[in-house]
This record gives C-alpha cells, sequence and structure tokens, in this order.
C-alpha cells in the first residue's frame, strides 16, 4: 500500500517535471517567435507610415498645383498614381490592425496544460503571419516622387511665366488724393474721386501718362497706392466734353473709372470702366 503510494507520486512528479519541461520548451519557441513578428510588425509600420507620409505630400501637392499649370496631363498621372498608392497603403493598414489582433489572441499562457501544444501553436501563428501588404508598399514614395517631381516642374513653368506677365504688365501709381495740384506734380495718377460726386475716380493728364494708359477691353493691369490691387480694363465707356457736359453724365456702376483728356483737349475726356479682379 506504501509502495503504491509512493509510487503514485513519482508517476505525478515525472509527470509534472514533463510538462514543465515541455512547457519551457514551447515557451521559449514562442518567445523567439515572438520577438520575430515583433520585429517585423514594427518594420512594417514603419514602411507603411513612411509611404503615408508621401501619400499626403503628394495629395497636398495635387492640390497646390491646381489651376497652376499649363497643362493637366502631369496632374491626372500623378492622381492616377495617388489612387494606386491609397489602395497599397490601405491594404497594408488593415494587415497592421490584423497584425494586432493576432498579437493579442496569441498572447501565450505560463499554465501548465497540454504539454505547451497551446503555446507552440500560438508561436506557429505567429510564425506564419505574412505582412506581404506592407511589404509591398516599400515602393510608394518612390514611385509617387516621378509624377510628383513632374507637377511640380509644370508649376515653375507656370509660376514663370506669371512672374513674367507681372513684370511686362502695366502699372499704375495712384500717388495721392486730390485735384488739380496733384495732377500737376505728373507723378502718377490721382484720386478724384470727390470732385466727380464721389463716384471712384482716378485721373490723370494726357502728356503725364495719360496717353499710355491702356484702354483695350480685357487688358490685366496693376494700380498701386490709393486703389491698390489687379484690375481688368473694360475700355472706354464714355468721352465727355467739359464745355458740354456735367459729373453727371459720369456713368455709373464701375469699380473704378480712369479719366484722362485725349490728346490734352478738355473737350475729349476719356472715361475708361475698370473692374476689381485681385
Amino acid at each position: 500500500m506504501i509502495v503504491a503510494a509512493i509510487t503514485l507520486v513519482l508517476v505525478v512528479a515525472v509527470v509534472l517535471v514533463v510538462r514543465a519541461v515541455s512547457l519551457a520548451a514551447a515557451q521559449s519557441e514562442y518567445d523567439a517567435a515572438a520577438a520575430a513578428f515583433q520585429s517585423d510588425q514594427a518594420a512594417a509600420a514603419r514602411t507603411v507610415t513612411d509611404g503615408e507620409t508621401a501619400l499626403d505630400d503628394a495629395i497636398a501637392t495635387l492640390a497646390a498645383s491646381e489651376g497652376k499649370v499649363f497643362t493637366e496631363q502631369p496632374r491626372l498621372e500623378l492622381a492616377d498614381a495617388i489612387d494606386t498608392a491609397t489602395m497599397r497603403l490601405s491594404a497594408a493598414a488593415q494587415e497592421l490592425t490584423s497584425a494586432e489582433s493576432t498579437a493579442a489572441s496569441s498572447a501565450a499562457s505560463t499554465t501548465l496544460f497540454e504539454m505547451g501544444v497551446g503555446v507552440r501553436d500560438d508561436a506557429r501563428t505567429l510564425s506564419a503571419f505574412d505582412f506581404g501588404a506592407a511589404n509591398g508598399v516599400v515602393g510608394v514614395a518612390e514611385d509617387l516622387a516621378v509624377p510628383v517631381a513632374a507637377v511640380n516642374a509644370a508649376m515653375a513653368e507656370w509660376q514663370a511665366e506669371q512672374d513674367r506677365i507681372l513684370r511686362e504688365r502695366y502699372t499704375n501709381n495712384v500717388h495721392a488724393t486730390g485735384w488739380t495740384p496733384e495732377l500737376d506734380q505728373c507723378i502718377g495718377s490721382v484720386d478724384v474721386t470727390a470732385h466727380y460726386q464721389d463716384v471712384p475716380t482716378i485721373a490723370e493728364h494726357w502728356s503725364c501718362g495719360g496717353k499710355d494708359f491702356p484702354d483695350d477691353a480685357g487688358t490685366v493691369i496693376t494700380l498701386t497706392g490709393v486703389h491698390a490691387g489687379t484690375y481688368r480694363v473694360d475700355g472706354i465707356v464714355v468721352m465727355l466734353n467739359a464745355d458740354r457736359d456735367s459729373t453727371a453724365d459720369i456713368p455709373r456702376g464701375y469699380d473704378l473709372l480712369y479719366q484722362t483728356c485725349q490728346n490734352g483737349q478738355s473737350s475729349t475726356m476719356s472715361f475708361t470702366a475698370l473692374t476689381k479682379i485681385a
């Protein structure tokens, strides 16, 4: 009876030792798999983050280029590249979410059970996880770089032309508000609104610059000083004779009028309409 009891105790002890050894081996296998998984997961997360950063930059470039290129082709190619990158990164992001779930559900227990079978299953699950989608977005930044560079080049070309137009654009400085004394200074236009029944008007002597003021409809000009801004010339809207007409005959409803005496004659006072566009 005593011998049987001792034998049973020994058998149980041996079983427990075997279980402990088996579980320790399984735990070691799991720890190695978990470490490799975490390393791959971190690398995948960095890859996806880098790709998402490049994607955000590309989207910003596409938005910034709207209306600032001569041809839409570079923007269309960038838009296609953005769509492709978005799909690839979306799949990679879903993969990372799945990886987090796998890691959470595969947290091994340290309880002595089933000789470590469950722990080994968890280790195999971690080892089998494929970060294929994340690895597939390694080149996203490079794939976006070419169309982004093309759009940037197109914008630079467009901007260079705008700068040239601005440099060559007719500019008139409205240097003061007043009347004859200021006009006679001959250093630019004068705001004469107060003398024209509050109809917004600038004026300049013909010989001081009036003959150079553009009156072709559609011409874009720049005013500095008083009434500073960018204006579209709408053409001469009325020609008045100082001996016959009065301020009541000055047309209303325009953003601004430019008045000068054609050929220096008060009998041919031209009023050119201007529409402010910026």
